[in-house]
């Protein structure tokens, strides 16, 4: 069995609830930032829901070095996008190879930085792939087994 999306791949939730309204904040917020350094890249996808017509959401992977505070660094003018308001129902994704953190950091969290004052909404998702150890454990609250498909043979 290749490439079992739940076995091979951790997925991480930027929100507690999906298509949230979005607010200048981190995404997961700190206390739950992702440590990457147990995989090689990362995905996260995006899916923008209605933007308000004066709004245009800032979106920033950002790196640090704890889970839980540090300074929010920036990783590289490419891990940056801002939304206009007619992206509704867009996907915006940043793909990030964790060998290209700096040294010390290696938790992630993608920060609206500006642009959602007046309910904008999107549904943040981490992809992290190229586990060093397999399979991956999933966050059962996110992803059951019993929601993990595969017939494979």
């Amino acid at each position: 069995m290749r490439n079992a999306f739940s076995k091979d791949y951790l997925v991480v939730a930027g929100q507690t609830s999906p298509e949230d309204a979005l607010s200048s904040t981190a995404y997961p917020a700190s206390g739950s930032y992702i440590d990457v350094s147990a995989y090689e890249w990362v995905n996260v996808v995006v899916h923008l829901g209605a933007i308000d017509s004066s709004d245009a959401p800032k979106l920033v992977l950002k790196q640090t070095t704890a889970t839980n505070g540090g300074t929010l660094d920036t990783i590289n003018s490419a891990m940056t996008h801002t939304a206009a308001a007619d992206d509704d129902d867009e996907v915006v994704t940043f793909y990030l190879e964790t060998a290209n953190l700096a040294d010390d950091h290696h938790f992630i969290t993608l920060s609206v930085a500006s642009g959602v004052s007046n309910a904008s909404y999107g549904d943040i998702l981490f992809y992290l792939g190229g586990a060093r150890h397999q399979p991956v454990t999933q966050t059962t609250a996110l992803l059951p087994t019993a929601s993990q498909n595969i017939y494979a043979g």
